[in-house]
């Protein structure tokens, strides 16, 4: 079994507790409208007809030399690889394409998940698919549309319009960035992770949201900039939180979507700070970092260095303060948004109990085995326990399934902690 360690995962109680669980059929049928449905139904079916194509591909070419390698490609497009990259653009004085480039990932994270969240279509099933990841939280998630795909596709799009469009480099160098995607791409399959289909639904995502960037953003760019740019990103991000889908299954895509569209948050607001000031500005220009040339290259490194130490620092002191300012503001919001007591039961389902029977189901779901090895008394419990069928209230207020966890103390804390990663980069950093 593989290391259950993933730097990039928030592994807290929320998390741990957040098991992914095909609700019954019926429940679906209650709580969704009939265009949900029909868009779950449709992508389920044919996931479900991939399904021996998919375990063939694994049976004809799997090797230990391509487990290593696409596990490792995987990484390149996980979420610790971009929170690392992602700020030295800032750093090197990058300023519009950095600034784009980290708006077309995030919002491609946030796009994905929202998706996944809409249709609830779960990823081939485990078995006949072997699921090979150093991440097993992943093989929680829904499965259309890949996000991986997504945001490797909207980044390299991007990528790619700069190259050949702006700075007027050779068309290998690009070629060479799509083919590297494309090894990440072909890896979601040959790993067990998506089918063709979800592959395909993140590659149209992605590349539809570079396309809009490459056309609207140098606009975008001067809003933000504007007087009251934290404003107009503060209401757009509001907006965007608010209009993710519940999902019936514990499904932990939405805590993605918060964090990505956290940080741009946090980017705006540091670059406009960061353009106010000046003193800041070595190389003349208010809306870049600048790559300071008075520096040796070891000076400039350790710079870059710093700027990583700053934000893993961030992330680690800064959750226990937000988590605890939120539990005292969370209380007073449940008493002013949650429905009567007497409808209220279906929507409070024990996510943090340690029953036995959830512990096995939970240990069954890291080791990629799926309901199969599974008793099927206790498969049958937890549904029972995790999936009534929400009121007709409930439904309409949209107070099910994932509602808990978007509202959780600790998920309300990940909106300060990561826009400060933003902030750090683009503002802090510079001092």
């Amino acid at each position: 079994m593989t290391s259950r360690f993933q730097l990039d995962e928030d592994i807290d109680a929320t998390v741990k507790s957040t098991l992914f669980v095909k609700a019954p059929e019926s429940a679906y049928q209650a709580v969704y409208s009939p265009a949900r449905q029909l868009l779950r139904r449709i992508i389920v079916e044919e996931v479900e007809r991939e399904m021996a194509q998919l375990a063939a591909i694994q049976k004809e070419y799997r090797t230990p030399a391509l487990d290593r390698l696409f596990v490792f490609t995987g990484m390149l497009g996980n979420h610790t690889f971009f929170l690392l990259a992602l700020p030295f653009l800032h750093v090197f004085g990058l300023g519009l394409f950095a600034r784009g480039l980290t708006f077309v990932v995030l919002w491609s994270v946030y796009l994905s998940g929202t998706a996944k969240d809409y249709i609830s279509a779960p990823r081939p099933a485990s078995p006949p698919v072997a699921q090979i990841t150093q991440s097993p939280a992943h093989t929680l998630e829904y499965g259309f549309p890949s996000s991986h795909t997504a945001y490797v596709v909207a980044s390299i799009a991007y990528c790619s319009y700069f190259m050949l469009g702006v700075w007027d480099t050779h068309l290998l160098w690009s070629c060479a960035l799509w083919a590297v995607g494309l090894v990440v791409i072909a890896g979601r399959i040959y790993c067990g992770l998506h089918s063709f289909i979800d592959v395909a639904g993140g590659a149209a995502i992605g590349l539809a949201e570079a396309l809009v960037f490459v056309m609207l953003y140098a606009r975008i760019d001067a809003l933000l900039l504007s007087a009251a740019g934290p404003l107009y990103m503060s209401a757009f991000v509001y907006t965007a939180l608010m209009a993710i889908p519940p999902s019936l299954d514990l499904c932990p895509c939405c805590i993605d979507s918060v964090c990505a569209t956290s940080v741009t948050l946090g980017l705006a607001i540091g670059t406009w700070i960061y353009a106010r000031l000046p003193f800041l500005w070595h190389n003349g220009h208010r809306d870049r970092i600048a790559w300071d040339s008075s520096l040796t290259l070891g000076q400039n490194v350790l710079r870059c260095l710093i700027v990583v130490a700053l934000i893993v620092a961030w992330k680690l002191a800064s959750k226990p303060v937000m988590v605890g300012l939120a539990k005292q503001l969370v209380p007073a919001l449940d008493v002013a948004t949650t429905p009567s007591t007497a409808t209220t039961s279906c929507c409070e389902s024990d996510m943090g109990s340690d029953t036995a029977s959830e512990l096995g189901y939970a240990q069954a779901a890291y080791d990629g085995r799926g309901f199969k090895d599974c008793d099927s008394a206790e498969v049958a419990a937890y549904i029972e326990k995790n999936y009534p069928t929400p009121t007709a209230e409930c439904i309409k207020s949209g107070r099910y399934g994932t509602y808990a966890i978007m509202t959780s103390p600790e998920n309300i804390a990940r909106v300060p902690i990561y826009a400060g990663i933003g902030i750090i980069a683009c503002a802090v950093a510079p001092v």
